[in-house]
């Protein structure tokens, strides 16, 4: 190889070499940059975390007040015979309570032999569907409510919990059933004023004057404008994980309709995440964190039920959303799923 020759590869090889430096360069820039580049377009993908209202930033409470003189359902039923009525009694919210005359399809339970020595001091049912619970009266405003619990299977079928332990409890009914059960409780004395639930549970301190417009009335037609009034209301009772700040108790203390329920009601929204939670309450919580966390005014408790038809027809109707998947697959087929709740037994 002659001199020139030489000359000519060691020009090649410098050419390659600072090729070689000139690549590297790039890919040392670009390894750097890429980290950001991904990071600007993760960003921009990304949707803005939901704004975070304060639950107990609005309106007022009662909260350790008297009970008010309200108008009870049976000056109600002067005007509401006709429509209301004459369904109330077959209603889920009708027969939270009821007289053991008022609820026939029950009496057989009575003769089972877990009840033989105490069937002849019941005189009230709680609850109809998963578990039906005994209670007598206690004095005024006070029920004792009987360990012994029947739980309603599919069909006929009946099974017996704590049959063989039949004793009576004067505590619990007034410490965990009372708020969702009965109607303007006391929670210093732990007494109500009505069992079941009244229209002044759901309704409010009405005035005389919603008869010329409705509007006065919470949850009538005319005012259903305000969702998170509407939520508290609901939520007062579908609402089973939460406690009263100033009593301890898992109900809400003096809550009347058009209050702000989360001014003394406490809940952990961030439960309402958790995929472990019982698919019906998980469903209610995450609703209610909506609008009251959320700010969401589209979906509330009414959106989906005819409350007073007590039919559910309209829960077809409603926009389908993430919250959808509580109860349905990512299809929206149905899935079953059981509705249990530690605070009330079952």
């Amino acid at each position: 190889m002659g001199p020139h020759q030489n000359e000519i590869l060691m020009m090649q090889n410098k050419r390659k070499i600072a090729g070689l430096v000139r690549l590297t360069m790039v890919v040392a820039v670009f390894a750097a940059l890429l980290p950001l580049s991904i990071s600007a377009i993760s960003h921009q993908q990304s949707k803005p975390a939901p704004i975070a209202n304060d639950p107990a930033a609005w309106g007022s409470n009662h909260v350790g007040k008297p009970i008010p003189e309200y108008v009870h359902g049976d000056e109600c039923l002067f005007c509401h015979r006709n429509n209301i009525g004459i369904t109330w009694q077959k209603n889920a919210h009708g027969v939270t309570v009821r007289q053991g005359e008022d609820a026939p399809e029950l009496q057989a339970i009575l003769k089972q032999p877990p009840l033989a020595s105490v069937a002849a001091q019941i005189e009230y049912f709680l609850g109809s569907r998963h578990r039906v619970r005994f209670l007598k009266k206690d004095g005024y405003g006070k029920f004792a409510l009987l360990n012994t619990q029947a739980a309603l299977g599919p069909g006929t079928k009946l099974e017996w919990i704590d049959g063989d332990k039949v004793s009576w409890d004067k505590e619990r009914f007034g410490n965990r059933c009372a708020g969702c059960h009965s109607t303007a409780v006391d929670p210093s004395a732990k007494t109500f004023t009505a069992f079941g639930l009244d229209c002044y549970t759901c309704h409010g301190d009405v005035t005389l004057e919603h008869t010329k417009d409705t509007s006065l009335m919470w949850l009538s037609k005319k005012r259903r404008d305000d969702a998170r009034a509407i939520t508290s209301i609901c939520a007062q009772c579908h609402l089973r994980l939460g406690k009263s700040r100033s009593t301890g108790l898992p109900y809400p203390n003096n809550f009347i309709a058009g209050d702000n329920l989360f001014q003394d009601y406490e809940v952990d929204f961030a439960r309402a995440d958790d995929e472990s939670l019982n698919p019906g309450d998980r469903h209610v919580l995450r609703n209610v964190r909506d609008v009251v966390v959320r700010g969401v005014q589209t979906t509330t408790c009414l959106t989906c039920p005819e409350v007073h038809a007590n039919s559910v027809a309209k829960h077809t109707e409603a926009t389908a959303g993430p919250i959808c998947a509580d109860c349905h697959g990512k299809k929206l087929e149905i899935r079953p799923y059981a509705v249990h709740s530690s605070l009330c037994e079952y």
